[in-house]
């Protein structure tokens, strides 16, 4: 592939996480009939068309706790459509936390995570744990995080080894997160490691994510997003595989509960119409069948659950970008992730064209949408 192709490859997947990040967050948190209702009232679409102003989840902290949006959006104080019941969110808070075409956490990780392969020209699992946490340290005050991962990050910036802050006491949970962040901040790596193995690229992810994500489900999902940002970075939408893509991550799983979801979606991209498909009708079973705390098809916050919408919105939409990324807003719950993830693997196989107008609209500050562009292309430089 040439180098040209190959830079405007790495440019779409870093712009695909920053826009499905940055058009997912003002809506984390919502049901799908939520999320159509707004989009149908501000577009005259079921789909999210652009960027909403709102307070990213887990921004605003006021006397009663953390605020957990959606949030206050742009039509004025009198739109409470999107705030829990009983929840009043002040004017100034909108105006003082209030962000749009802005990245949350997730863009965030990304971020740091490829900064740290730059930096290095490998995987350093201690310095990508640390940039990680520097990047969240100067960034928090508007980025949002959950507390399991202010409190592992704290660890890390107390010098903490790398290879205890994912563990009790600093992860409150015997063997480690099985939550998606560890896949969420994943994708940068396959453009660097977009020719290894599965063996090394395992070995590479389960380096990047020492610090937080332990658990084998975690790796498994982190594996696997890199696996398919890999595959969508040296194939073209003539020559993408669904089926091809989806053996592929199955033979990554060393998780029995992971295979057997990746098998499920496997059957469903092979035997259910697509073009007439419900995602909830088809995804609701499937995420079902491995029950994990916290998590489901409502707010997908584990590996086991985040990683079959992630796989099947890609296979089902992977011609058309722009309606992966919608669909994935589409599905509600951790929209932002959702959204940012498949974003890496269809901009991976468009390259940087397909989002030129949200591109445009996303922020452009120190660590904005030029600095990502950068990154990408130094990430192909390298070949690990």
């Amino acid at each position: 592939m040439a180098q040209e192709v190959l830079a405007s490859r790495a440019r779409g997947c870093m712009l695909g996480i920053m826009v499905g990040d940055a058009l997912g967050a003002a809506f984390e948190g919502r049901s799908r009939e939520l999320i159509r209702q707004f989009a149908q009232q501000e577009w005259r679409t079921t789909l999210v068309q652009g960027f909403v102003r709102a307070v990213h989840m887990g921004t605003y902290t006021s006397m009663s706790g953390t605020f957990k949006g959606p949030f206050q959006v742009a039509r004025g104080v009198d739109d409470m459509a999107f705030l829990p019941p009983g929840m009043d969110l002040p004017m100034d808070v909108l105006d003082q936390c209030g962000r749009q075409g802005m990245y949350t956490d997730d863009t965030c990780a990304c971020l740091a995570v490829a900064g740290s392969l730059v930096e290095c020209s490998k995987v350093d699992a201690a310095h990508v744990a640390r940039r990680c946490a520097e990047f969240f340290r100067d960034n928090e005050h508007f980025r949002g995080s959950p507390p399991t991962a202010k409190k592992v990050n704290a660890a890390c910036l107390e010098g903490v080894p790398v290879e205890l802050t994912g563990l009790p006491p600093y992860f409150r949970f015997e063997g480690g997160s099985f939550a998606n962040g560890g896949a969420m901040r994943i994708s940068p790596l396959a453009l660097a490691y977009r020719n290894a193995s599965h063996v090394p690229l395992r070995v590479a992810v389960e380096q990047a994510i020492l610090g937080t994500h332990r658990h084998v489900e975690a790796v498994d999902f982190a594996t696997l997003q890199a696996a398919a940002v890999q595959y969508a970075l040296l194939h073209s939408p003539e020559t993408f595989s669904a089926d091809e893509l989806l053996t592929n991550l199955r033979d990554l799983c060393e998780s029995k509960d992971m295979l057997e979801t990746m098998k499920a979606i496997s059957r469903a991209v092979r035997f259910v119409n697509m073009a007439d498909a419900d995602d909830h009708g088809i995804l609701g079973p499937i995420l079902g069948k491995h029950k994990r705390p916290g998590s489901g098809l409502e707010f997908q916050l584990a590996s086991i659950h985040m990683a079959p919408c992630v796989f099947w919105l890609v296979c089902r939409h992977y011609k058309d970008p722009r309606r992966a990324i919608q669909a994935a807003i589409d599905l509600g719950g951790d929209t932002d992730t959702t959204a940012s993830m498949v974003g890496a693997i269809v901009g991976a196989l468009h390259g940087d064209g397909w989002c030129a107008d949200w591109a445009e609209s996303l922020e452009n500050g120190v660590h904005g949408r030029d600095y990502a562009l950068r990154l990408a292309e130094q990430l192909v430089e390298l070949d690990l």
